[in-house]
Formats: structure tokens, C-alpha cells, sequence
């Protein structure tokens, strides 16, 4: 997610399905990084926060022409594969709740299919194989770094994907397609526009092309600013691009087209920080001119660090904030690509995705009450919602198994709980927390 006028890292942009240019849908489809482990539940994401769609990145190629999450997951999984499996699981269970996803293809790292496929049989081919195992009607193509600059790659793609959509077409479906590009304040580059142009010469029907709101690498002080004036820029680009095609859409199609994608928190060129006060000015803009999509990077972002971290993490926005703040902001645009869900704080998943119990403890994955994690050599159980607490250090978790562990003046011991103080063993007869195990009720010694 890196980002200058030569070299655009990011991420790709969720990207809005419109069913038609006419109608002014607006969406909020964050992005969800599905090489996180352990692998993102999404359904539980999107009920309990009341988030109607996610937009799951990025499918790469791996060993040659063949899909992959991330190149180190192929697609389609083997049925034995935990990961896999939760993917699948929390696609089928989100949908169940109503919800609806789009994958992306491309991204920062590793290679875009239409470089490693270098036919456009081979390449339709490896399409197809992603939308049969997730039954999908919604993509998007996030192309940048050196992926823009070669066109031989990209007209390959966009002439395989208009295909796809005539297929689809010809079968009474639509194929949403959205188009994720890196941008500066001032618009898209000429690399982003050429790429813009071979989608439209191939004649792909694209919902929504969105931009990259971040890693300017220009040490850009309001990036709110700098985001709303972007998506101006990408208007008047919109309506050149269109016309150059012989096109030419109404204003409110045009704000239909566009999309915005902001890194959340820190962004990976320093000191670019993008604040929930630059969520509620660009929501602003968004919302009085109707874009057709918002989204950020990413929805596993959305809390800050342990400790009020102030760090670029995978799983924590690096600023001080309260969970979710930028979704409860961006969520204001309420359309839905499925048939809707219903917020519940108190939904626990439908199974399949999540902390997977027994696996390691991890600082950035939030726990409910009854997951199990190792950590030094034991097991541990969660009493209730916890994330950034250490196990065997404080008071959500309980050891379940494993060695004695050294008794601690912040974890919370139920009855029958023992730990080791001064070489001897203590056990709890009841609940006990801050009590030194050698002053008697309710500790008593077990050796």
C-alpha cells in the first residue's frame, strides 16, 4: 500500500456493483484482507457492526495461471483445508444473514492472473474457476505498480472480462465489474488512464472506478482534503474517458462511477495519516454528490493498536480509536448488493471463520467468550470479548491445560484455578484477583 506518482502500492478498492447507471445506489463495501490469519469472519463482522457487504482481497496467480488468495491459498481449497473452509464458510454464512461480497483481483504483492495467464482462453479459464467456487456476480480489478504500464496484459484481461459479462448476459445475469486505481490529489495518473481506456475500448461495463486514496507520498497534511479533491479530479476524468469512447453520461451517472478508498489510520508513507475527522469530510462529499461506492483498507483496521500502538499493522489502524469508528461513519450509505442485513451485536458467527480454537494467540484477533488459544505452553480460555490481553496476564483468560503458570496480579481466577508463587502451588476456592496467594482466603496451597 505504497504509493507515489511513479509507483502506486495500495489496495485495491472495493469496487460498487451498479445495476444500472440510472439509479443512485450507494454503497459501503469495505475491503477484507483474506490472507489474515486467523481468517477474518465476516459474516460475524458484518451483523454484528450492521455492515451490508465486504469486498474480499486479493486473488493472485500461484505456480503459473492459477487463482490463489494472496498466491499461497489455492482456488478452489482442498475440502481439508482450515483456511479454505473458513473462507468459504463465512462467504455461504454472510450471505445467509443477508450479506453479499465482491472479490478483487490484483493488489500490491505478487502477480495479477492476466501477466501469468498469457492467454485469453487460459486466463477466462482462471476467472471462471473464481466465480463458480464463490458463486459471484460482483469483481473488481485493482491494477497497479507495473501491472498499469503493461497493456498487452491489460487488454487481455478487459477483452476476457467483457466476454465473461456476454456470457453472463447471455444467461440473464449481470457481471458487476468495478475498476480499483491508484490516484494523487490531483487525479488519476496517465499510467491510470491509459488502463481506464483499454477497459473501455475492449468495451467492459464497468459500475465504479475507484481510487486509492492514500500513500500520496507528498507528506499530505488533511487527507480528507486531499481524498475529496481526488474524487473531483476522477469526475472530470470520468467524463473525458466516456466521451473519448463516444459516451457521454449526466452528471449524476458520472458521481455514480466513483469510488473512494482511503487507508484508515496510519498509511504506509509517514506522516499520511488519514483521521475518522477525514472519514466525516470526505462522508460529506460523498454523500451530497451520491458516489456510488465508499470503502477503506481495511475493516480488520478499524480499532486501534494494543496499547494505543501508534505503528502501520495489518489488524489496527495505529491512531487512537474507538472500534469501528470509520465503518460507523462510512456505513451511512446503506444500499445493499444482497438481501440485507439485520445488525446484531450479539451474533457469534455462523461457524467456519474466526479464532480458530487451539491455534495461537493472536495480539491483533478479537475473542469471544468460550475460544480457546496457546501461549506459552499452555491452553487458555476467554471468559468474555477480549483483544491486545495477554493470556496468563490478565483477567479474560482462563488456563484450561498446560504447565502451572506463575500467579499474576491482573488475570482473574475462578474456583479451582492454581498458579505457582515463591516454588509452590496455590489454588483458588473461589473467585480471586489481585489477592497474593500466601495471604491465606481464597488461596490455599496444593503442595
Amino acid at each position: 500500500m505504497k504509493k507515489t506518482l511513479t509507483s502506486v502500492s495500495a489496495l485495491a478498492v472495493t469496487a460498487v456493483c451498479l445495476s444500472s447507471p440510472t439509479v443512485q445506489a450507494r454503497a459501503f463495501a469495505p475491503y477484507v484482507d483474506m490472507t489474515l490469519w486467523p481468517t477474518p469472519q465476516i459474516d460475524k463482522i458484518g451483523v454484528n457492526q450492521g455492515i451490508q457487504q465486504f469486498t474480499l482481497a486479493f486473488v493472485v496467480a500461484q505456480n503459473g495461471c492459477n487463482p490463489s488468495w494472496g498466491g499461497v491459498l489455492p482456488i478452489p481449497g482442498a475440502s481439508s483445508d482450515q483456511q479454505s473452509s473458513a473462507i468459504s464458510a463465512g462467504i455461504t454464512n454472510f450471505r445467509a444473514k443477508g450479506g453479499e461480497v465482491m472479490v478483487s483481483f490484483g493488489g500490491a504483492n505478487g502477480t495479477p492472473l492476466q501477466q501469468a495467464c498469457t492467454s485469453n482462453a487460459s486466463l477466462q479459464a482462471a476467472y471462471q474457476k473464481v466465480l463458480d467456487t464463490y458463486n459471484l456476480n460482483r469483481i473488481d480489478f485493482d491494477i497497479e505498480g507495473g501491472a498499469q504500464t503493461d497493456a498487452a496484459a491489460n487488454n487481455r484481461n478487459f477483452a476476457v472480462v467483457a466476454a465473461l459479462q456476454k456470457n453472463y448476459k447471455a444467461k440473464g445475469k449481470t457481471l458487476h465489474v468495478s475498476l480499483t486505481l491508484p490516484v494523487m490529489p490531483f487525479g488519476l495518473t496517465q499510467d491510470g488512464q491509459n488502463v481506464l481506456s483499454s477497459a473501455l475500448s475492449n468495451g467492459v461495463a464497468l459500475d465504479t472506478v475507484n481510487i486509492m486514496a492514500m500513500d500520496y507520498g507528498q507528506h499530505t497534511a488533511d487527507m480528507g482534503a486531499a481524498a475529496k479533491q481526488a474524487a473531483q479530479a476522477l469526475y472530470g476524468q470520468l467524463d473525458a474517458a466516456y466521451k473519448a469512447h463516444g459516451q457521454t453520461l449526466t452528471d449524476a451517472q458520472l458521481w455514480q462511477k466513483v469510488g473512494v478508498t482511503p487507508m484508515i489510520g496510519l498509511n504506509d508513507t509517514q506522516p499520511e495519516t488519514f483521521t475518522v475527522a477525514n472519514a466525516n469530510n470526505l462522508y460529506g462529499m460523498a454523500n451530497s454528490n451520491n458516489f456510488g461506492v465508499l470503502s477503506m483498507w481495511s475493516v480488520s483496521r478499524d480499532k486501534s493498536c494494543p496499547g494505543n500502538g501508534s505503528y502501520v499493522d495489518s489488524q489496527c489502524s495505529g491512531i487512537v480509536q474507538t472500534p469501528y469508528a470509520f465503518s460507523n461513519v462510512f456505513k451511512g450509505f446503506k444500499d445493499h448488493w444482497g438481501s440485507g442485513v439485520t445488525q446484531d451485536p450479539n451474533y457469534g458467527g455462523g461457524g467456519g471463520g474466526g479464532p480458530v480454537n487451539g491455534q495461537p494467540w493472536s495480539a491483533g484477533q478479537t475473542y469471544n467468550t468460550g475460544n480457546t488459544v496457546t501461549y506459552a505452553g499452555a491452553t487458555w480460555m476467554a471468559q468474555y470479548w477480549t483483544q491486545g490481553n495477554t493470556p496468563g496476564q490478565s483477567a479474560p483468560w482462563r488456563q484450561t491445560a498446560g504447565p502451572l503458570q506463575p500467579w499474576n496480579v491482573n488475570v482473574a481466577y475462578q474456583g479451582g484455578d492454581c498458579a505457582s508463587y515463591q516454588g509452590a502451588k496455590y489454588c483458588a476456592k473461589w473467585y480471586a484477583q489481585g489477592i497474593v496467594p500466601t495471604a491465606g482466603d481464597p488461596w490455599y496451597r496444593a503442595n
